[in-house]
């Protein structure tokens, strides 16, 4: 299950259909800071991949998903795109990647893992 999520939010991810908001027209860029970014954001989503594939064939366990998860949750907030869409796309990719390990955590506690993973897909949809 939380492979298929990695997975769908990779697609989702690597999907790029950037739209005004309201109607407003906004002004992109390509700065250096964004390419860190994507970047950034690529290695954490195949770092995601491997530990997710990792959880489900019991190469790792749930507290070292969680742990990385976090990691990358970090990575991402500490980055600084100056693309206003990227800007945006930065607090909903950090967010997702706790809800990610909020999963992890429910499903390892025995607790249901819907509502993390449904909140992690809604903030890849977001992006």
């Amino acid at each position: 299950m939380c492979a298929a999520v990695v997975l769908g939010l990779s697609f989702l991810i690597g999907t790029p259909q950037a739209a005004p908001a309201g109607g407003v027209a906004t002004t992109h860029t390509c700065s250096a800071a964004d390419k860190q970014f994507l970047l950034t954001v690529s290695s954490n989503m195949e770092q995601l991949q491997y530990w997710s594939d990792s959880l489900q064939s019991g190469d790792a366990t749930p507290a070292v998903v969680i742990k990385q998860a976090h990691a990358e949750s970090e990575q991402v907030a500490v980055t600084g795109p100056t693309d206003p869409s990227l800007q945006t796309a930065r607090s909903l990719l950090r967010k997702m990647f706790l809800e990610y390990g909020a999963a992890v955590k429910a499903r390892a506690l025995g607790s249901p893992p819907g509502i993390h993973v449904r909140n992690a897909y809604t903030l890849a949809n977001g992006v």
